[in-house]
């Protein structure tokens, strides 16, 4: 595609990539006997392919240079975005795009993701430069197993845990997974690919310990999910789901447990985290932050409480439309990402979640989750109590009315407080006073909403909704 936008005569290209010389490298090949330069600030610039010399050449020069060059020809330019914004650059620039395409010339721009000067942005055209594609990943390991005479045990488990990285970045993952493990082992060039997480402040690699046997209830939405991930296959939209519900219902618990339940590594995003003081600071951060997410496909990507960390998305805002360009941003994302990126995005407040939020198309489902029914309450007690180390008994154990109306977390709280106080959970359920009582007309008017535009988490529930009849989702 980016040969395309060369010999349809456009001036000027930025093309985002980290890897540089594999860009060129595989663009050469394609430009049919074009003249091709290369240019970087300390060594000048040379004709390639050629064996010629290095030819000093400053920055505030180049655009003049390559107008007067050969015709048909393109210019990579290295770096070339640290001078986009100077106003003698800016200048010369549109001096010589008319000359450029009189000639067929074409300056094509290397660099990670930067923003134009607003005097630029109709003139060059910005694309990306894919990672390595499964293919491309699996010539390397082919590479690395012929010259090792190791063979991977799980060629696609590996060619997964690759997925995202540069070429560069791929051959030294292998190459460390054998020498850490004498294996390529999956689980180390895992490790190294959270090590970009890191670097973006809006993201977290969550080790989180908890399962689905930690997670009393909740069986509709365990088993839709998991059903989902069996049946997933290329070409199907696979997106995420968005649960809505009681605060302390499980809804986290659950996002945190399906990643240990897949398999997959588990990314947090802090909406909060990503604005910043700067103009574009905030849409660069959410960009880098998925494009992060894109490269440690295949993985669960969990937004806790999505409703907080995008007030006034809805246009009440006061900074200058810069939460509504964030939340764009996000939604265009989950609405077109082709990744293995499953989302989870958590909300206790539907009233101040924009309508755009809850479409569906970028959700696969809307689930909603409410206080467990009396057999999962029972069930959560239970496994709360062995957690810590309450001794359960017929005459310990509340009688059902007590705890009725008491989400997981209140129940958590019963097993907690029974633990220091001798271990009588019906006598601690008075120290716990449930939601559901403290704010029941709230609760009940989201109950109300939810039963025609959400499906029930619990299976208990959704019998109930369908007049006792089993639904498979």
């Amino acid at each position: 595609m980016i040969t395309d936008y060369v010999k349809a005569g456009y001036p000027a290209l930025l093309v985002r990539t980290h890897e540089q010389e594999r860009f060129i490298s595989s663009m050469i090949p394609r430009l049919n006997g074009r003249t091709t330069y290369t240019w970087d600030l300390v060594r000048g610039y040379r004709e390639i392919g050629n064996g010629a010399e290095w030819q000093e050449a400053d920055p505030f020069d180049l655009p003049v240079l390559a107008a007067r060059g050969k015709e048909k020809a393109v210019w990579f330019l290295r770096n070339y975005h640290f001078h986009l914004k100077d106003p003698v650059v800016i200048q010369a620039l549109q001096n010589n795009f008319p000359a450029y395409k009189t000639k067929g010339i074409s300056l094509v721009i290397l660099a990670p993701d930067v923003d134009l000067p607003m005097e630029l942005e109709r003139e060059v055209v910005v694309l990306d430069f894919p990672l390595p594609t499964r293919d491309e990943l699996r010539s390397i390991l082919a590479g690395l197993e012929e010259s090792t005479g190791i063979k991977a045990e799980n060629e696609d488990a590996v060619l997964d845990a690759a997925q995202g990285l540069t070429w560069e970045e791929a051959e030294n993952a292998l190459a460390l997974a054998l020498v850490r493990e004498k294996v390529f082992d999956p689980k180390t060039i895992t490790t190294l690919k959270a090590q970009m997480v890191e670097k973006s402040a809006a993201l977290e690699y969550s080790q989180f310990t908890e399962t689905f046997k930690t997670l009393g209830g909740l069986e509709n939405l365990k088993d839709w999910t998991l059903g989902r991930f069996e049946k997933r296959r290329p070409g199907l939209p696979f997106r995420g789901i968005l649960l809505l519900g009681v605060p302390g219902t499980g809804k986290s618990h659950f996002a945190k447990a399906l990643g240990n339940q897949v398999g997959w590594p588990c990314l947090s995003l802090n909406l909060g985290k990503v604005f910043g003081s700067l103009v574009g600071e905030s849409e660069a951060k959410m960009r880098d932050a998925l494009k992060v997410v894109d490269a440690m496909a295949p993985c669960v990507l969990f937004l806790d409480e999505i409703e907080k960390g995008l007030a006034g998305v809805g246009g009440s805002s006061t900074d200058g439309g810069t939460t509504q360009r964030v939340g764009g941003t996000f939604l265009t994302w989950l609405n077109d990402h082709t990744s293995e990126v499953f989302v989870i995005a958590t909300c206790n407040d539907y009233s101040k979640l924009p309508p755009e939020y809850t479409r569906m198309g970028r959700w696969d489902a809307i689930f909603f989750v409410d206080n467990p029914s009396p057999k999962e309450r029972l069930l959560i007690l239970g496994i709360y109590s062995e957690a810590f180390g309450v001794k359960t008994s017929p005459k310990s154990i509340p009688a059902q009315e007590d705890l009725e109306g008491y989400s997981g977390a209140e129940i958590r709280q019963v097993a907690i407080e029974a633990a220091y106080n001798g271990g009588d959970l019906a006598a601690a359920t008075r120290f716990v006073i449930p939601i559901s009582r403290s704010q029941k007309d709230q609760m009940d008017k989201f109950r109300e909403w939810a039963k025609a535009r959400t499906i029930p988490a619990s299976r208990a529930v959704l019998q109930e909704v369908t007049g006792k009849r089993r639904v498979q989702i």
